[in-house]
């Protein structure tokens, strides 16, 4: 049976004139080349799938072809055909992922100054460009500042920041672009049609939304899907083979954010690790949605990105998110990013994030709200409310952390602490190290009442020692003491000086390996407990209706 080329080597760019979505850089190359204004060396920089190789081999082409018109190679002569197959000499690519090293770059080097075999210049294509070493980048370097008059350099990169600046300013750099959106339905439209495929315009939708700017994601898709469907390719097949996009995913989490909905965010999350996805990768799509929801609350203005559907979904949950929510869904994104990719695989961190944000009883998205003030509060301060004790929990483990959260959500908050007015100074002499731990477990209940997450990382420490006014506290990991000995210290500060009625100072310290004994009370608070072990076991069973 014949081999059938991929779509995306079938439908690969061979004159500028057939590059898509890369105008500026197109553009600049023509009229560089059809005034004979040719760097010697190149630099492209950008994503996957949207064009570097391509245009790195047109320019080999357009400096090569002999009917070169306005720029643009004909596509047609001997070198041009050539260099479409791959049986052109003068034009050598080398990827820097299998060729790093020191020695490759030195034997380019006493190979450059041999003149060109067939055409009029020698173009040397260097890909993933940034993997090579720094030796390797100094012995290219002298040869890439002056190199013979019938050479040419192009470097491509997807992640430019890594190419020495010694190195990149010796180029002509051009950022290219992630494909948009309108743009790739179009391209893939036009693909279909040529290849007879009968293609409905939402599944051209779907695919353009999943290949996330690059189109050679896009074709290979394409060329997937169309192996899979019975006849036409429907936007069923796509979502059948692919599943739901990264937009689609985030929506459905804004969402449960914004209408406080602990079960469906942790059920989300839960779905994500048993489809067996990355989620440092999610993290970072909803960190994109977040911005996409700030752009369009802030300014009334969607992403360049956003096809006319995510558009939809995001002017109408815009209204739901105040811009300090969405700070605050912005800092707990980058934690739970940081804790991931430090953790041991566990979903545990994001999870108490997504519990953190939909139990914290967030207020009105509005900033034009009006709340109405009771008349009775003019007579005076009503009486602070009395906490009542928490209701007890089943022993059973299919116990939901989401109702865990949501019994704590339910208690009111505690009145503001006063104990940061009081002078500080050296501790009471009543301030004694068996004091501070009595007053531990008070102080761990008061932190669970505003935040799971924290008091998960509280659980891991335990006064050790009274330094004049300074209480130091010892944690069993470094991630957790981090938490606390930073922008959480001056919490831990008033509250202890609150229960302990005396102003304290909190050093925070790593628990040493050897006799570290952890005996905080706080697991005694049956709240707590649970809400550990249901993290902790095995099987992890949530409750998500």
């Amino acid at each position: 049976m014949p081999e059938r080329a991929a779509l995306y080597r079938r439908y690969r760019s061979q004159t500028f004139a057939e590059v898509v979505g890369q105008e500026h850089v197109t553009r600049t190359l023509r009229n560089a080349i059809a005034t004979g204004q040719v760097a010697h060396a190149y630099l492209l920089a950008g994503p996957r799938g949207i064009g570097k190789t391509s245009i790195a081999r047109i320019i080999a082409k357009a400096v090569n072809c002999p009917k070169t018109k306005n720029g643009d190679p004909c596509d047609a002569c001997e070198n041009c055909v050539q260099i479409r197959e791959g049986r052109f000499l003068d034009l050598i690519e080398i990827d820097a992922a299998s060729n790093r090293g020191v020695d490759e770059m030195r034997d380019l080097r006493e190979k450059v100054r041999f003149a060109p075999s067939q055409g009029t210049y020698k173009v040397y294509v260097i890909d993933e460009a940034h993997q090579l070493t720094s030796d390797a980048f100094n012995a290219l370097l002298k040869t890439l500042e002056e190199p013979p008059p019938y050479v040419i350099f192009v470097l491509a990169t997807t992640e430019s920041q890594k190419i020495p600046a010694t190195i990149v300013s010796r180029t002509q750099r051009f950022d290219l672009r992630r494909i948009p959106h309108k743009t790739m339905v179009q391209q893939l439209a036009s693909i279909a049609k040529s290849e007879k495929m009968q293609v409905e315009p939402a599944a051209l939708e779907a695919i353009s939304r999943h290949a996330q700017g690059s189109l050679r994601d896009a074709e290979s898709i394409l060329d997937q899907v169309a192996t899979f469907a019975e006849g036409k390719v429907r936007v069923e097949d796509v979502d059948e083979l692919l599943g739901a996009t990264d937009w689609e995913e985030t929506s459905v989490l804004f969402d449960a954010i914004a209408a406080n909905d602990a079960s469906k965010a942790v059920g989300l999350v839960r779905t994500l690790v048993d489809d067996g996805r990355d989620l440092r990768l999610f993290v970072r799509r909803s960190m994109d949605h977040m911005r996409a929801l700030v752009l369009v609350r802030a300014s009334d203005m969607l992403p360049e990105t956003a096809t006319e559907s995510v558009g939809a979904v995001l002017r109408r949950q815009a209204p739901l998110f105040s811009l300090d929510r969405l700070a605050k869904i912005a800092h707990r994104l980058i934690e739970a990013e940081q804790q991931l990719r430090t953790g041991e695989g566990t979903p545990l961190p994001l999870e108490l994030a997504l519990l953190d944000l939909t139990t914290d009883g967030a207020s009105s998205p509005s900033p034009t709200t009006k709340q109405t003030v009771p008349q009775a509060a003019a007579a005076g301060p009503a009486p602070a409310p009395t906490r009542p004790a928490p209701a007890p929990l089943s022993p059973s483990r299919s116990q939901s952390v989401v109702d865990l959260a949501e019994r704590r959500a339910q208690q009111p908050a505690r009145p503001a602490s006063t104990a940061d007015q009081r002078p500080v100074g050296a501790a009471s002499p009543s301030v004694t190290l068996e004091r501070v731990r009595t007053a531990w477990e008070g102080l761990l209940e008061r932190t669970q009442e505003r935040s799971i997450a924290k008091a998960a990382q509280l659980v891991k420490a335990e006064p050790v020692a009274i330094e004049g006014g300074t209480v130091v506290i010892a944690f069993s990991d470094d991630f957790a003491r981090n938490i606390w000995a930073d922008r959480q210290r001056p919490e831990l500060e008033r509250d202890l000086s609150d229960l302990l009625g005396a102003a304290v100072r909190v050093r925070c310290v790593k628990q040493p390996a050897a006799g570290a004994t952890n005996t905080q009370p706080a697991t005694e608070d049956p709240m707590l407990r649970a809400a550990l072990e249901t993290f902790r076991r095995p099987d992890r069973i949530l409750e998500v209706e």
